[in-house]
This record gives C-alpha cells, sequence and structure tokens, in this order.
C-alpha cells in the first residue's frame, strides 16, 4: 500500500514537516495547509517511510492535488 496524500481543498502549504525518507507513525503531521483563512495540519493516513513530496512551502494547490506519498510498513 502506497499513502497517496492529497490536498482536501484548495489552498497554500505554509510548512511541510517531512523531508523524502523520514519514517513517520500513523497520524503524524506532515504539513501545514491554509484554506479559506483556516490552517489545518495534515496526518499520515499509515506509518511508513515518505517516498516523495511533489510540492514544497508556499505552493498554491488544487483540491486533490498529490502532496506526499508515504510507502506504508509491511506487517
Amino acid at each position: 500500500f502506497r499513502g497517496h496524500i492529497g490536498a482536501p481543498m484548495p489552498g497554500e502549504i505554509l510548512d511541510v514537516l517531512v523531508k523524502e525518507g523520514d519514517k513517520v507513525n500513523q497520524k503524524d503531521a506532515l504539513f501545514v495547509l491554509s484554506a479559506m483563512k483556516m490552517e489545518m495540519t495534515i496526518e499520515a493516513p499509515v506509518a511508513g517511510t515518505v517516498k516523495r513530496i511533489y510540492l514544497g512551502k508556499g505552493e498554491k494547490l488544487a483540491a486533490g492535488d498529490l502532496i506526499v506519498e508515504i510507502e506504508a510498513f509491511s506487517n
């Protein structure tokens, strides 16, 4: 399983809290998004390794834009 984490709504990335190669646990914060004058922290849906980061701090995005890809740990 790969966790493809996208933008829940249009906005701007305020901060990316992980880097490629980082190990994350389920619910770890991945990035902070500003949308509709609100800030939201997007969390990892699975535990795994950050495989790729597609967008960076300050970038504008549309709903559904892919931001982070996580490869889940196998049990």
